[in-house]
C-alpha cells in the first residue's frame, strides 16, 4: 500500500483532505476524517494520508519510514533515556517536556545515534551501525555507468541495438550490454550462431563511431535442466560476456535447482547469474533454490551475481545482498531492458542495493569503462 504524509496549518486540513479523496485516480473512498483518510485507487491499491502539524512531522516521518522492528528498537533506546517516543514525539521525563527536532537527523542525533538512510530502517543491524557510526556509504544512482543485460530487436526486445546504445548514452552511460537470448529460447526469439556473428559485425560497425562508448557482445544463455548452458563453450568464446539464466522447468526440488544452478556457475564462461530465483512478483514464486548455497559458490568461483531490476522481478531479493557482500560477491544492476525506456528500471535496482546495504564498490557497473574492459579481461 501507499502512505502519504503532509503537514499543514490545521485551517487548512479539511481541504487537503477533500483533495486527497476526490483525486480523480480514487476509485473509492474507505474512511475520511480530520487527520487520515483512506482510498482505494483505480490501480487496486490501498492509499492512506495522514496529515500532521509542522512540530509533528519529522516524527510522524520517522515513525511511518521505519518497520515495526524498527520503531520498536528505536523507542527503547530512548526509554532507557528516560524519552518517551511516538509518532508525534520525543518527550521528556515524567513532566514530558516536547523535544524540538527539526528533521530526522535530529532525532537520531537526539538518541546518540548517526542518520540512518530510510532503507535500511528494518532492525537488521542498523541501529548497532549507527551507535558505533558504522553505517555503509549506500550507492546512489549516479553511481551507474552501464548495465549488461539488455535485450534488442534480434531476439525479443523492441529497439535495435543502435536504438539502444543512444538511449544509454543520453543517460550519460559509458557502456552498454546487450545479453540477448540464446538459440533454445524460440519464444523469445533466441539467437543463431548465425545471427550473433551478424549481431556482432552489427556491434563492431557502432562501435567504431565513438571512442568513450562502448557497447559490449553479451548472451543470456539458458541454464537446462541438467545445469548444462545452451550454448557450447566455443560458442560462449566469441562473446564478451555470459549472463546464464534458467527460463524453464521451474518446477524443482530445492536440491535441484541449487544443483542446477552451481553446475552453470561453475562454467568458466559464464560471467554472472541473471535473475537468480526466477520470480515475478505478484504473479509467480521463484523456484525453491537455497540462495545461501549459491552465493557461497558464486564467492567460490568468482561469479557476478544480477539484482534484475525489472519492477516485477527485484531479483536479487534485498534481505541477501548483505550476504552476498560479505561473502565478496560483486553484483550488477541490470534493468533486463526490451526496449530503450526499460533503461530506467535500473533505478528500481539501486533502490535494492541500498536496502541491501550495497556501497558503490559492490556494484560492478558503476566502474568505468576502462575498469569493466579489464574487469571481462578484454585488455589482452
Amino acid at each position: 500500500d501507499i502512505d502519504i504524509l503532509v503537514s499543514t496549518r490545521p485551517t487548512e486540513a479539511k481541504k487537503t483532505m477533500k483533495l486527497f479523496t476526490s483525486h480523480p485516480e480514487v476509485e473509492r473512498v474507505l474512511a475520511e476524517g480530520e487527520t487520515k483518510s483512506s482510498v482505494i485507487l483505480k490501480a487496486g491499491i490501498n492509499c492512506d494520508l495522514r496529515v500532521v502539524s509542522d512540530r509533528q512531522f519529522p516524527f510522524a516521518l520517522h515513525y511511518f519510514t521505519g518497520s515495526k522492528q524498527h520503531n520498536i528498537r528505536m523507542r527503547s533506546i530512548a526509554k532507557d533515556m528516560d524519552i518517551k517516543m511516538n509518532e508525534y514525539g520525543l518527550f521528556k521525563g515524567k513532566a514530558e517536556k516536547f523535544i524540538s527536532c527539526s528533521d530526522e537527523e535530529e532525532i537520531f542525533e537526539t538518541l546518540g545515534l548517526v542518520y540512518v538512510p530510510p532503507e535500511l530502517r528494518e532492525d537488521m543491524g542498523e541501529i548497532e551501525a549507527a551507535q558505533k557510526t558504522k553505517l555503509p556509504k549506500l550507492l546512489e544512482a549516479t553511481d551507474i555507468r552501464g548495465a549488461f543485460h539488455c535485450h534488442t530487436s534480434y531476439s525479443d526486445g523492441f529497439n535495435s541495438v543502435e536504438e539502444m546504445s543512444k538511449a544509454a548514452r543520453d543517460l550519460g552511460w559509458e557502456y552498454l550490454g546487450i545479453a540477448d537470448h540464446s538459440k533454445i529460447a524460440a519464444y523469445a526469439g533466441g539467437l543463431s550462431v548465425e545471427r550473433v556473428k551478424q549481431q556482432h559485425r552489427e556491434i563492431d560497425r557502432l562501435n567504431n563511431r565513438h571512442s568513450n562508448f562502448r557497447i559490449f557482445k553479451g548472451t543470456e544463455v539458458d541454464i537446462l535442466t541438467d545445469g548444462s548452458l545452451d550454448w557450447s563453450d566455443k560458442v560462449l568464446a566469441m562473446f564478451d560476456y555470459a549472463v546464464a539464466s534458467i527460463h524453464s522447468k521451474f518446477k524443482m526440488s530445492e536440491a535441484e535447482a541449487t544443483r542446477r544452478i552451481i553446475k552453470a556457475i561453475k562454467n568458466d564462461f559464464v560471467t554472472m547469474l541473471g535473475h537468480p530465483t526466477g520470480r515475478l512478483l505478484l504473479s509467480r514464486d521463484g523456484y525453491p533454490v537455497n540462495m545461501v548455497d549459491v552465493i557461497n559458490a558464486a564467492s567460490d568461483y568468482g561469479k557476478i551475481i544480477e539484482i534484475n531490476a525489472h519492477p516485477l522481478r527485484l531479483d536479487l531479493d534485498w534481505r541477501l545482498c548483505k550476504y552476498a557482500k560479505g561473502k565478496g560477491v560483486r553484483v550488477s544492476i541490470n534493468p533486463d531492458a526490451h526496449g530503450i525506456e526499460g533503461l530506467r528500471d535500473v533505478l528500481y535496482g539501486v533502490g535494492i542495493a541500498r536496502k541491501g546495504w550495497l556501497e558503490k564498490r559492490d556494484v560492478v557497473n558503476t566502474r568505468t569503462l576502462r575498469e569493466v574492459v579489464k574487469l571481462l579481461r578484454l585488455d589482452n
